[in-house]
C-alpha cells in the first residue's frame, strides 16, 4: 500500500464514515446502494451490492482498479469520494503501467518515482505514476532524453575489453536481467565469437567475457542467438546460434550451436558465475525430410515462442529467403548426453507472404509474429506483417495501421514493451520525410546497395491500438538533437527535430551550428546494434556510425 494501513477492519469501517456488518451491529443500521440509511434487517444483495464493494479495504480496491483499463477508472473515480482515493494511489498506477509494459516491467520500471506523492482525501495533486503512465500512452515529440551508461574504455575489464563491433547478437536469459552477447564484426576483416555477459542489475554496467568449454563456433556476424528451452527437460534453459557469416563474399552456414549450463546448472547460474558452460552440437533432424532444415544464410530474424525457436528471412548469394521455421530442442532419447533439434518448416494456408528479405527485424507480441522492414539487394522495406502462430491455419497478412510508419531501413534493432515495438537506427535511402543523416565514408557492400542513409529517432508501434506512435529524436545534453531530411531535391538539408507534429523546422541554421550540435559521438544515427531493455529506458550497444566507425 501507499501509507501504514494499521488494522484492515478499522480502516474499513471509518472509511469516509460508511457502515459495515461491524457497527451494524451495534446500530442497527446500514446504508443501501444509493447511500440512504435503512434498517439492517432489510438489506438485501440486491440493494446493498455497492455498498459492499465500498467497504473493502483500500489495498483491495487497488488491486480490483488494477484489472480495469485507465478509462473505466477514470468513470469509477467520479462516482464517490472513497474510488477517488483510490484512484490517487501510486501503486495502483504503477501496476497499470506495468501490465501495458507486460514481462519487462520488471526491468524497465524503477521501484519508485522521485516525485511520488502520498496525499490522502481530497488532495487535487496527480500520481507521479499516473502522470508516466500518459507518458506512455501519449508521448509527445522530444520527450526523451539520452544518458550515455558506459564509454567503451569503461568496459574493459580483467575479464577482457568489449571490442568494437556491429551486427553481434543477444539474448536475454534467466530473469531478462542477464544479457549475453555474441560475435559479430570489427574494423575490417575481423569477426569475433566470444561471449560476454550483461548483468543489468550491476552497477556500474560492464560487459564481462565468459569462457565456454567445448568446440566453440566459427567467428561469424549476423546470425542468431535465441533462449530456448529444451523438451523432457522441464524448466531447462539452452542458447540456440543459428547461421551466420564471415562477410557477403566469404559464404554462409547453416550450422546450429547449442550453449548450456554443465550439470544440471541453469545457464544463468553458469555465465554468472564464469564456469559450467558448454557449445556442444545438437543432433539437428528434419520433422520432414521433403522439406529439410533452412538453407545457409545471414541477416535473418529469430525469436523465442512457447520455448521455441521462431526463424524468419535471411539471405545468401544465391537466395533472399521469406520462408518461416520451427525449432524444437528436446533430450535426444538414444543419446542422453546429447540434445536433439528438430526443424519444422511452417505451412501457411495461403501464398501471401513478405517479399523476400534480410536485415529485418522479427518481434512477437500475444503469440503473433511482426515483420517490420529489411531490404532486398537494393530494394529497402519499410512494410509490416504479421502472423498468427497459434491460428491452426496460420496465413500471412500485411498489418495496416494509422499513423505515419518509419522510413523504409535494414540493419535495425527492436524491443518489445508489452504490446508495443520499439524500433532505433538502421539505414536505407533516403526518402521524403525521414530523418538521419548520409554515411561520411564508404561502407563497402552497403554503399553499393546505395543504403546511405542512417535513420534518426526511435518509432513506436502500439499494437492494441494499430498506429505509429510520433517518432521520438531523444534530447542530449540539455539539447535537441540535429537530423538531416531525406528525399530533398537540392540534397540533404541540417533541420532541428520540433514541434508538436513532428514539424522539423529551424530557419537559418548553418553547417557551423550543425557541426556544433551534433559533433559529441554517435547515438542513435547507427546500424548492426544490439537494444535490449535496462533499467529506467532501453540500452543500445555497439554498431557502425555513419562515419564508418565501429562503436563499443
Amino acid at each position: 500500500g501507499d501509507r501504514p494501513r494499521g488494522d484492515v477492519e478499522s480502516d474499513a469501517r471509518t472509511l469516509h464514515g460508511r457502515m459495515t456488518p461491524a457497527n451494524a451491529q451495534s446500530t442497527g443500521w446500514v446504508r443501501d446502494g444509493s447511500g440512504r440509511m435503512m434498517r439492517a434487517e432489510d438489506a438485501t444483495a440486491e440493494n446493498m451490492e455497492p455498498s459492499q464493494l465500498l467497504r473493502l479495504p483500500c489495498h483491495v480496491l487497488r488491486e480490483v482498479f488494477g484489472f480495469l483499463d485507465a478509462k473505466d477508472v477514470a468513470r469509477a473515480a467520479t462516482t464517490c469520494s472513497t474510488l477517488r482515493e483510490v484512484n490517487r494511489s501510486e501503486s495502483l498506477w504503477r501496476r497499470m503501467l506495468a501490465s501495458k509494459l507486460g514481462t519487462q516491467a520488471e526491468i524497465v520500471l524503477p521501484r519508485a518515482l522521485p516525485d511520488e506523492r502520498y496525499n490522502a482525501g481530497e488532495s487535487k495533486d496527480e500520481p507521479a505514476w499516473k502522470d508516466m503512465f500518459r507518458f506512455w500512452m501519449n508521448p509527445k515529440p522530444n520527450s526523451l532524453e539520452w544518458a550515455e551508461k558506459a564509454r567503451g574504455e569503461d568496459l574493459e575489464s580483467s575479464r577482457g575489453k568489449f571490442a568494437a563491433r556491429y551486427l553481434h547478437r543477444c539474448t536475454a536469459i534467466g530473469d531478462g536481467n542477464k544479457i549475453l552477447l555474441f560475435g559479430g564484426q570489427g574494423s575490417g576483416a575481423d569477426f569475433f565469437n566470444d561471449l560476454h555477459l550483461l548483468d543489468l542489475k550491476k552497477t556500474p554496467l560492464s560487459l564481462e567475457e565468459v569462457h565456454a568449454s567445448g568446440d566453440p563456433p566459427f567467428p561469424r556476424c549476423s546470425g542468431t542467438l535465441t533462449a530456448v528451452g529444451v523438451d523432457g527437460l522441464p524448466g531447462v534453459e539452452v542458447v540456440a546460434l543459428f547461421g551466420g557469416s564471415q562477410g557477403f563474399f566469404e559464404g554462409f552456414s547453416n550450422s546450429l550451436c547449442i550453449l548450456q549450463g554443465d550439470d544440471g546448472v541453469s545457464i544463468e547460474n553458469a555465465a554468472e558465475s564464469h564456469r559450467g558452460l558448454t557449445w556442444k552440437e545438437p543432433k539437428v533432424v528434419a520433422e520432414n525430410a521433403l522439406d529439410g532444415v533452412p538453407d545457409a544464410r545471414w541477416g535473418h530474424s529469430a525469436v523465442s515462442w512457447n520455448g521455441n525457436l521462431v526463424l524468419f528471412g535471411g539471405s545468401n548469394t544465391q537466395h533472399c529467403f521469406n520462408d518461416t521455421w520451427i525449432l524444437n530442442v528436446s533430450a535426444d532419447e538414444e543419446d542422453p548426453k546429447r540434445l536433439l533439434a528438430t526443424w519444422r518448416l511452417l505451412k501457411l494456408a495461403s501464398d501471401v507472404r513478405p517479399p523476400s528479405r534480410a536485415g529485418q527485424t522479427v518481434s512477437i507480441v500475444n503469440d503473433s509474429l511482426y515483420v517490420f522492414g529489411g531490404c532486398h539487394i537494393s530494394d529497402v522495406f519499410n512494410d509490416l506483417w504479421t502472423l498468427d502462430l497459434n491460428s491452426p491455419n496460420p496465413t500471412w497478412r500485411e498489418f495496416h495501421v494509422k499513423g505515419t510508419p518509419p522510413a523504409p531501413r535494414v540493419g535495425h534493432a527492436a524491443v518489445v514493451l508489452g504490446d508495443r515495438v520499439v524500433f532505433s537506427g538502421g539505414r536505407g535511402s533516403p526518402t521524403a520525410g525521414a530523418f538521419g543523416t548520409y554515411a561520411t565514408a564508404d561502407q563497402g557492400l552497403a554503399t553499393m546497395q546505395g543504403l546511405t542513409f542512417f535513420e534518426g529517432g526511435f518509432a513506436m508501434l502500439d499494437i492494441s491500438r494499430e498506429c505509429w506512435m510520433p517518432i521520438q529524436h531523444p534530447i542530449r545534453d540539455g539539447k535537441r538533437g540535429v537530423a538531416f531530411r531525406g528525399g530533398g531535391g537540392d540534397g540533404p538539408t541540417p533541420m532541428d527535430v520540433d514541434g508538436e507534429e513532428n514539424d522539423f523546422h529551424m530557419p537559418g541554421l548553418g553547417m557551423d551550428d550543425l557541426e556544433e550540435g551534433a559533433d559529441q559521438g554517435v547515438w542513435e544515427h547507427r546500424t548492426g546494434h544490439v537494444m535490449v531493455p535496462a533499467k529506467d529506458g532501453l540500452l543500445v550497444i555497439g554498431g557502425v556510425a555513419d562515419s564508418g566507425g565501429v562503436q563499443n
